[in-house]
């Protein structure tokens, strides 16, 4: 019942072949507040400032719909700088066929500078450790949400591997109803802190001291489960699907297991008792790491709207299960 299989008998939609693309900035910038608008049936890179950060985005207007799709760039690569590799990178910026909703995607602005390192470059939309990007980037949303006439409590997130823990950190501080795809997402920012956080770190010109100073007063700003588990906290109606590939071993072990335990969901899938979270597992060695395959693209998303749209739904904890140590410490 948990695992995502393709549906049968259904033609997969034509999806592009990358799931992410380069593009050129655009030209001139705009005041998140001032008066502009946005081009009708068409797919738009604009320059947004948006306080403290200025803010490349892409919106997609060519299918109109009561709800706005959010996409979240993963990693970028590491390696020697070009001109390409400091411009706007959007996640599935003309997916359209497959959302069937005008979608938003943004480029993370602390990857589009030279890091200076061959890791990958992973900012996870946090901003800088003086300047959180995350506020801003909501408030974002919201513009464009009034701007196309869609309710702010139909917003819809996605992203994969990186780009499914930004999805994360983003959308568990709204205060709106919304709801978040994240697929093989990372979950313990401890498994990467010597590599991406480390190479992050040095590209904002801090250290690791200042990192760890961050995660002890502000750990929401990094730590996805953190954020998610605040905001049920405090009420509010941030839902969660998970895809996860039991061939991808990069999360399956190490990243994984913080989510269903946490949340007490069955670890071959299913519903969290508080009805906020539900995870999807599906095989595919071919896919590894990073987003679903296009055959698995429909029925993740199908049973994603399913879950959003339903009455919030409740269940008593299972009798005797308690979590782990390990689990609270995550």
């Amino acid at each position: 019942m948990f695992n995502l299989v393709p549906d049968e008998g259904s033609d997969i939609p034509f999806l592009p072949d990358n799931n992410a693309e380069i593009t050129r900035e655009a030209a001139t910038t705009v005041d998140l507040n001032g008066d502009w608008t946005i081009p009708a049936k068409a797919i738009t890179v604009m320059r947004v400032k948006t306080g403290k950060f200025t803010v490349n985005v892409s919106i997609n207007t060519l299918r109109a719909a009561q709800r706005l799709v959010v996409t979240f760039q993963g990693a970028r690569a590491g390696g020697k700088e070009t001109t390409s590799a400091t411009r706007p990178m959007f996640a599935r910026r003309n997916y359209e066929a497959l959302f069937e909703a005008p979608i938003l995607a943004i480029s993370d602005p602390m990857t589009e500078i030279d890091w200076n390192s061959n890791v990958p470059r992973c900012g996870f939309y946090m901003g800088t450790i003086e300047d959180d990007l995350v506020p801003e980037l909501n408030a974002l949303i919201d513009v464009f949400c009034a701007k196309l006439g869609v309710p702010v409590d139909s917003v819809l997130m996605y992203g994969s591997s990186a780009g499914g823990t930004s999805a994360m950190l983003v959308g568990s501080r709204r205060t709106t109803k919304t709801g978040i795809v994240a697929v093989c997402p990372f979950l313990r920012p401890d498994k990467y802190r010597e590599g991406v956080i480390a190479a992050g770190m040095r590209a904002l010109g801090k250290t690791m001291d200042d990192y760890e100073e961050m995660m002890q007063t502000t750990p929401w700003r990094f730590n996805a489960l953190t954020a998610l588990k605040d905001a049920h906290s405090n009420g509010q109606d941030i839902r969660l699907v998970v895809g996860q590939n039991v061939k991808d071993v990069t999360t399956i072990n190490r990243h994984f297991p913080g989510l269903w335990r946490r949340w007490d969901i069955d670890p071959e899938g299913g519903v969290s008792p508080d009805g906020h979270v539900m995870t999807l597992l599906y095989n595919s060695a071919e896919a590894g790491h990073g987003p679903e395959p296009v055959e698995l693209s429909v029925p993740l998303w199908k049973r994603a709207l399913e879950f959003f749209d339903a009455p919030l739904k409740r269940t008593p904890r299972k009798a005797g299960k308690k979590k782990t140590e390990e689990a609270d410490a995550e």
